[in-house]
């Protein structure tokens, strides 16, 4: 009896050790491949319901929209250190503090870095997409389209994105820096 449940044992260890892990989404990067991580540097939250009233910068982005209206986007500016030429960077998405209906955001560069004094009827021109992103846990984000999400480093000085949401009833919502848009250098 005790030689059988052995021999089992054995068999299950040697089916595992030996099973073939399957591979990642070409998406996903390792962590021993990021060399460094870029929090942002300013959030500015603009409001379909306070159209011409500046929010200024705040630690708290809110992306959301209810049946359609009521939008409420996040602006997001990030520092780029000196030394990065060279290097390919990567947005990203992690770490919310709230999250419900759709959970899917869209990222698109916009025209100018200066965002603190940003409404939602006078913000800087939205530029290119860069890629959606689903919100589905605490964690890591899942990227739905990351046509844009890898870009050339620049050599130094700011970049800016805006964070809109997909879908009519959707809130996603993240304490910065330390969640929500980041960028990784690969």
């Amino acid at each position: 009896m005790k030689s059988a449940i052995f021999s089992s044992a054995i068999a299950i260890f040697t089916t595992l050790a030996t099973a073939v892990p399957t591979a990642a989404p070409a998406d996903i990067v390792a962590r021993d491949q990021v060399k460094q991580v870029i929090l942002s540097s300013a959030v500015v939250n603009i409001q379909e319901d306070a159209a011409n009233t500046p929010l200024g910068v705040t630690y708290k982005a809110i992306v959301s929209r209810v049946n359609g209206k009521h939008n409420s986007q996040a602006l997001v500016k990030f520092d780029f250190p000196d030394g990065l030429t060279g290097y390919k960077c990567k947005l990203d998405f992690a770490y919310p503090a709230q999250f419900s209906g759709t959970g899917e955001i869209q990222v698109f560069s916009i025209g100018d870095t200066n965002i603190e004094n940003a409404t939602f009827n006078k913000r800087p021109f939205r530029d290119q997409f860069k890629g959606t992103f689903r919100v589905a846990g605490w964690g890591e984000a899942v990227v739905l389209d990351a046509s844009g999400l890898t870009f050339d480093c620049p050599a130094k000085g700011a970049k800016a994105y805006e964070v809109v949401s997909q879908g009519d009833s959707n809130d996603v919502e993240w304490y910065a820096p330390g969640g929500g848009l980041r960028i990784d250098v690969l």
